[in-house]
């Protein structure tokens, strides 16, 4: 079962897409919190917009209002989402956002009167500026504990940006070790762990995860009698995977689930009408046409990878 929700937050009219399926294994209190933190990462939700009421929600879903409950509970423990009494539930805003542009704007007006006491006009230090920016960020660092989701990460960097890609867990980050052409990439709800690198100067990149409606639209569904192969070493993809495709109609039984951990995951697959994989898997059975590549980043946020990269070319999309 899926629903379109159409809300209006303030002055913005958002549009928010939920899918919930009553036969999974998955709790609705589950399911409702992964694709609500989905959209908060894709941006479908943005912050400061409002939610639907407890009472909306469990009505448009035929849901008891306890699980909505619980599920905002859930997301409000996260600092995804916050209460305001008497108001509602709304999208959380991040503190830092306006300090961090305050910053940015005090180092470009720095450069700027600096240049023009050296006798520099506008449009030299401009092109200066470009230069520095299409030669000065070659390489990405990616912070991300699971060692999974990061190998993921880098293979979509590198792929989307042609650029040197690394990856470090938090535990191991050593804010020293950064170089000057290196930008540090995190996926966005790590940007309270990294707001101290971005006041010390460090250059940071916060990647907003892909929308999951937006991907399955204008998808074809898979027949009843086709199978539906879903690989990753991630359990995270796997994981996510199978809700939205349980939560589109396909039968669970329908589902081979391959963690790529395993040294036969890849028995069985040849019966499947459709392999859905990470890029990092999508390697070990490329030329198949079977396959279809979920990332994790969105596009915009590999396009300011690029940009920061001074890319101007289009990367070839899966």
């Amino acid at each position: 079962m899926h629903s379109i929700l159409e809300y209006q937050s303030g002055r913005r009219s958002f549009i928010m897409k939920i899918w919930l399926s009553k036969n999974s294994e998955i709790p609705i209190r589950d399911q409702l919190v992964t694709q609500i933190t989905l959209g908060i990462a894709s941006s479908d939700l943005r912050a400061g917009d409002k939610l639907p009421s407890t009472r909306e929600m469990a009505r448009r879903f035929a849901i008891h209002p306890n699980t909505v409950s619980a599920a905002y509970q859930a997301l409000a423990e996260q600092h995804l989402i916050e209460f305001r009494k008497g108001s509602g539930c709304y999208v959380s805003k991040t503190p830092d956002d306006a300090a961090h542009t305050k910053t940015i704007e005090q180092l470009i007006s720095r450069f700027v009167l600096d240049g023009a006491a050296l006798g520099f006009g506008i449009k030299e230090l401009s092109e200066r500026l470009g230069r520095l920016a299409a030669n000065g960020r070659r390489s990405y660092l990616i912070v991300e504990s699971n060692e999974q989701l990061r190998e993921i990460l880098i293979a979509e960097v590198q792929d989307g940006t042609g650029c040197v890609a690394e990856g470090v867990s938090f535990e191991e980050f050593d804010v020293d070790g950064v170089g000057e052409n290196v930008s540090v990439v995190a996926l966005f709800d790590e940007k309270q762990k990294l707001s101290e690198l971005v006041a010390a100067g460090i250059d940071c990149i916060f990647l907003e995860a892909n929308s999951v409606p937006a991907k399955l639209q204008g998808q074809e569904r898979p027949l009843e009698n086709e199978l539906v192969a879903v690989a990753s070493a991630w359990e995270g993809f796997l994981t996510l995977s199978k809700l939205f495709l349980v939560a589109a109609g396909v039968h669970p039984e329908a589902i081979i689930i391959r963690p790529t951990a395993e040294p036969d995951w890849q028995r069985g697959i040849e019966t499947a009408s459709l392999i859905i994989c990470d890029a990092v898997t999508a390697k070990f059975v490329d030329g198949d046409s079977r396959v279809r590549i979920f990332r994790i980043a969105s596009e915009s946020s590999i396009s300011e990878l690029k940009k920061r990269a001074g890319i101007n070319h289009t990367a070839d999309e899966v």
